[in-house]
């Protein structure tokens, strides 16, 4: 089973290593372009200024992360959260996701956050069973509002009421 701790500055490098796979390789997320060590560092250290950043661990390695961010900037969202879990590929459907979720669940309240909401690409079958399997439900789709590799996607929201 994997440790799961706070993300350490010595974790970001391998962290963007698991997201520049999904930036380059999938459409998990609609960013088109890997990003640079500073650019994902300085990104990091915004979420960590109000939120928990996660990351699993396993045998010396990161297999994986999580973190609450920001849902929208409007303050009278600062109680709902959105959530992002990131895999190493070769690490999927083993627990690590589940796990720190679990653990950033736990954390929700000492951020006074009560919602968790979820943005998935439509086509990201095992990201819909890990929400499902975790208690969030489906609340709505957005059809095609992204393109790519050459593809029209949609996207959709679940959310769970902490």
């Amino acid at each position: 089973m994997p440790n799961i701790r706070p993300v350490e500055e010595k974790d970001i490098e391998r962290c963007l290593e698991i997201y520049n796979y999904y930036i380059e390789n999938t459409t998990i997320t609609f960013e088109e372009t890997p990003l640079k060590l500073s650019g994902f560092s300085d990104r990091i250290k915004g979420i960590t200024k109000n939120y928990p950043f996660l990351v699993a661990e396993e045998d010396g390695t990161v297999v994986g992360y999580a973190y609450f961010d920001v849902f929208n900037a409007r303050s009278a969202y600062r109680h709902t959260a959105d959530l992002s879990v990131y895999l190493d590929k070769n690490c999927l459907s083993k627990g690590a996701g589940s796990l720190l979720y679990k653990e950033l669940e736990k954390q929700a309240p000492k951020y006074e956050i009560n919602n968790v909401v979820s943005l998935i690409t439509s086509e990201n079958e095992r990201s819909v069973a890990f929400h499902k399997k975790n208690g969030f439900s489906f609340k709505g789709e957005l059809s095609d509002v992204g393109i790519k590799f050459g593809r029209i996607l949609s996207v959709m929201f679940y959310q769970k009421k902490l």
